[in-house]
Formats: C-alpha cells, structure tokens, sequence
C-alpha cells in the first residue's frame, strides 16, 4: 500500500443476474464467451473479476474492486448493455436475448471470499438440487448460499 495515498478502499461484491424471464439461453459456448467478455469489460473498468459462472439462465461473478469512484449500478447498466449486443450481434441472437431487469449485488467480507468462490465454482453441482427460482429467493431473503452459514 502506498503510504502516501489518504484514501484505502478495498470491496468485495458477489453479483447475479439472469435471462430475461429465466430462459435458458446461455448455451454453453455463449456462455463461456459471454463470460471472457465480463472479465475484458471489468479490467477496462479496473474491476477485478475473481471467479465467475453460471448456468443457462444466469450468471454470478465475484469481483473485486480499488476504486470509491466506481458506482456499481453503472457499471452493471454498462455491462449488461455491452453483453446484451454482443450476444445479439455475434452469437447469431439478433434480438432475441435480453437480460432480466436488474441485478443481486452484495458485499462481503474478506474472510467469506473463498467460500463465495466456491460456491459460485460450484454452480453446476448445486443447481441439481436447487433451481435458480429457489436460489434467488435464498439470497434475497438474506439465507447464506455459501456452506450453510447466515448472512448476518
């Protein structure tokens, strides 16, 4: 760290979005290039994208981030805007894909970063005993998707 420097920011943020109306649309070739295409968008944008996966109708990334500067609602519009075009335009689409509107976003601590990875490494083993409807409905009602411990 440079000594110099007044301001130390240091966040981590695990982030899901899916399909619109979760249709399975992320072959996975789409997929796979969908995802290299995150991680070239996040480092122009000084993000650093720590692990990311999904299955065929959504995506979870962990990133990590320097920078107060960055608003992540603007850097998820830009995302998803960018993402969407590219799966439109050169994974033969042609208007048919587009994401869900918005986006699970949310920070953890340093010592929940591994089992945030595995967790989002694992996503093919876990969904075969959970859909993503019930995934979601987990995480947002606050119920750990990371080896059974609570979020609070």
């Amino acid at each position: 760290m440079d000594c110099n420097r007044h301001t130390y920011f240091s966040a981590f943020y695990h982030i899901v979005f899916s399909t619109k109306e979760r249709e399975p649309l992320l072959r996975d070739e789409v997929r796979v290039r969908t995802q290299q295409y995150i991680i070239g968008f996040s480092n122009k944008h000084n993000v650093h994208v720590m692990t990311i996966n999904g299955m065929p109708d959504h995506l979870h990334f962990l990133i990590y981030v320097q920078s107060p500067a960055l608003v992540i609602s603007d850097y998820m519009r830009e995302l998803k805007k960018a993402t969407n075009k590219l799966i439109n335009e050169q994974m033969g689409y042609r208007g048919r894909f587009r994401w869900q509107e918005g986006y699970f976003c949310q920070a953890i601590s340093r010592e929940r970063v591994d089992s945030c990875c595995r967790y989002i490494q694992n996503q093919q083993e876990h969904h075969k005993k959970l859909s993503f409807h019930d995934e979601w409905l987990a995480i947002m009602h606050g119920i750990s998707n990371d080896e059974g411990k609570s979020n609070s």
